[in-house]
């Protein structure tokens, strides 16, 4: 669980970062996740912007990790082996 956490706070640095090689990699996670029926519309709307509009205030259904920050966590991976 401490890992799962260090990655995601590491997902929340990167969006903020926003370095291109981490944005190129979120951009193609989120061509899957923004058609995936366990993407489902979270409060974090209201707080956060991400530019990747299609996942934009989502978070995963299975494991509910806010999607802005897991995308962009290099170490997470899709609990449906997807990316």
């Amino acid at each position: 669980m401490r890992t799962k956490i260090k990655d995601i706070l590491q997902g929340w640095e990167n969006f903020i970062d926003k370095k291109e090689t981490t944005e190129t990699i979120a951009k193609e996670r989120a061509k899957h996740c923004s058609k995936c029926i366990n993407a489902k519309k979270g409060m974090l709307t209201v707080f956060i912007k991400d530019e990747l509009k299609d996942i934009q205030g989502h978070y995963c259904d299975l494991c509910y990790c806010p999607l802005s920050a897991k995308l962009r966590s290099i170490n997470e991976k899709c609990d449906l082996n997807l990316w």
